[in-house]
């Protein structure tokens, strides 16, 4: 009777589980909601089917990551057995990318942490806005706490003072005054000695040692004192790069337009690029997460008690089956789904070592797609302890997504064209590369959009006049402090068109600009150039007045000790 009821339930309600189970780990993982539609176990063969998935984006409210029509997987059945869920093989078919949904999948829960480091490192890019007409430039309004300089020049007296403060400690402690004295005696006893004397030659061989160690200790001070100084005055060298990097944030805090031309290029595109890279590098630090490089415990929250609900910590052993792995997925998949069904194209892929425990599995995961015209290769090699992860793809030939220029009513349709991507991340250091290529740009103005002012108008002239796009953008630097350059060929063309309407103006704002940043740091930098000027002072005299009585010393005593022992000197 009970084994009735267990089978019974199970067969009524195992179905509803696993789908619940798989839908709230999803979510969870991804950040955004994970639909199924149906999902059916059947483990007495192992088998799992399901189909009907849809994955919302975690970035676009309206719409979906991926969806998939089919999922079949043969599934190990004795490692549930452990907790375990092992795939030999997994065949998806239909999925598609990209696909717009009705209502905002995102979601809050364990990915928000990982969300808000990726914000963070993009507000580092420190991508431009672009700027096309000059108002009136209130400087009184420039923060200086936005600003380097300051901090930078007082950061640089601090140095120097506590480097004259150590080298002074140096110098004083040094006490090599007997030693010069005695080197000086030695030499004067040596005069009148003969090569018998043998207890007064090993006196002055002794004595000898003694000096030279002394002048070494000498020698080394005065190397830290040069050393120290050349740094320090690299140092104030560098403030006026920091100057310039100040003018340039100045410039876009008190919003005047940039007309250099790496400026305009990341102004027109650098949104664009950044939202590429972020994609990227939220995935990679989602495969981190949850695929933890080496043997590194992985930590969960615990049961839900009512008090103290804790943490749970598993702590994975070498030699065992991992708690997730995906073995081989043959993948299936349309990449212009929104194309008429005449025009669509099937891809094929395959995603190799899927695991929760890349150490325990030994090899990197995979993913390998080859078609003509299009090819994405990716790896995730967690199996160290320094993981690296990297991925690149290329489409020639296929619809490119649209995007919104910064600050201008216009959308780009860039129709078909050639489309790079490449990301790598080892440890903390990033390096990126996104280029774009189209023959058949159109540009799509927002009707209801009022006309802007003079230069606005130009630029959009200049721009809705090309056909042929060329961009590319590059990453690289470290989580902390990445660098992205973009480049186009609507570059200098907007430049020139800016350049003619607002030359005047912004040359007069820049002098302004100037002004106040030199006017609000002109004190610590000049505190800061004269300590670097005075640096050494008394010390150089002392050490190098030390220095000269001990190399005189040195030398009467190696010279005496030569002739009297037959140029035989230890």
């Amino acid at each position: 009777m009970f084994a009735g009821l267990l089978v019974g339930g199970w067969l009524l309600f195992a179905d509803r589980l696993a789908k619940g189970a798989f839908e709230s780990v999803g979510t969870a993982i991804v950040g955004a909601k994970v639909e199924v539609g149906r999902l059916h176990l059947d483990l007495s063969h192992g088998k799992v089917a399901l189909t009907g998935l849809v994955v919302a984006s975690p970035d676009e409210p309206l719409q979906n990551l991926l969806e998939a029509d089919e999922l079949t997987a043969d599934i190990g059945v004795a490692p549930l057995l452990e907790k375990k869920v092992v795939i030999d093989r997994l065949a998806a078919n239909g999925l598609r990318f990209g696909t717009a949904r009705q209502s905002d999948g995102r979601t809050a829960g364990p990915s928000d942490g990982i969300k808000a480091q990726v914000g963070e490192f993009v507000q580092r890019l420190d991508v431009p806005i672009l700027q096309l007409a000059v108002g009136k430039v209130e400087v009184g309004q420039l923060d200086p706490n936005v600003l380097f300089t300051g901090r930078e020049a007082l950061a640089l007296v601090a140095r120097a003072d506590s480097a004259q403060t150590a080298w002074n400690a140096a110098a004083g402690s040094l006490d090599v005054q007997a030693a010069g004295d005695s080197g000086v005696a030695m030499a004067g006893r040596l005069r009148n000695a003969k090569p018998t004397d043998i207890g007064l030659l090993a006196d002055a061989r002794r004595t000898l040692s003694q000096v030279r160690q002394a002048r070494d200790r000498v020698e080394a001070v005065d190397r830290g004192v040069k050393s120290g100084i050349a740094s320090l005055q690299a140092g104030a060298a560098e403030l006026a790069a920091v100057r310039r990097r100040d003018y340039a944030i100045a410039h876009r805090v008190l919003k005047v337009p940039s007309l250099d031309l790496p400026s305009m290029g990341s102004a027109l595109f650098g949104p664009a690029a950044a939202a590429r890279f972020q994609r990227a590098l939220y995935w990679s630090r989602v495969a981190r997460e949850y695929m933890p490089a080496g043997l590194l415990p992985q930590s969960a929250p615990g049961a839900g008690w009512v008090r103290r609900a804790g943490t749970s910590v598993r702590f994975p052993r070498e030699h065992t089956l991992p708690g997730f792995l995906l073995k081989n997925a043959e993948l299936s998949f349309i990449l212009d789904a929104a194309a008429p069904a005449a025009r669509q194209r099937r891809y094929a892929g395959q995603l190799v070592g899927l695991t929760s425990s890349p150490r325990l599995y030994g090899r990197p995961t995979t993913l390998l797609v080859e078609a003509p015209a299009v090819r994405v290769a990716a790896a995730l090699d967690h199996v160290r302890r320094v993981p690296r992860d990297s991925g690149t793809g290329t489409a020639q030939g296929a619809a490119l997504p649209g995007l919104d220029l910064p600050s201008l009513p216009l959308h780009l349709a860039p129709g078909q064209g050639t489309v790079t991507l490449s990301f790598a991340l080892v440890g903390d250091s990033l390096r990126g590369r996104w280029s774009v290529h189209t023959d058949a740009a159109r540009w799509l103005r927002d009707n209801g959009a009022p006309t802007g002012s003079a230069g606005q108008v130009l630029v959009e002239r200049v721009i809705t006049g090309v056909r042929t796009l060329d961009i590319s953008a590059r990453l690289s630097g470290t989580l902390d402090r990445p660098s992205l350059s973009v480049s186009s060929n609507l570059d200098r063309a907007v430049g020139d068109q800016l350049r003619a309407v607002l030359a005047d103006e912004i040359d007069a704002a820049d002098r302004q600009i100037r002004a106040r940043v030199d006017s609000l740091f002109e004190t610590p930098v000049e505190l800061a150039n004269s300590r670097i000027t005075m640096l050494g002072g008394d010390v150089y005299t002392r050490v190098g007045a030390q220095r000269m009585r001990l190399a005189d010393a040195q030398q009467q005593l190696e010279q005496r000790l030569r002739q009297l022992t037959g140029g035989i000197l230890r």
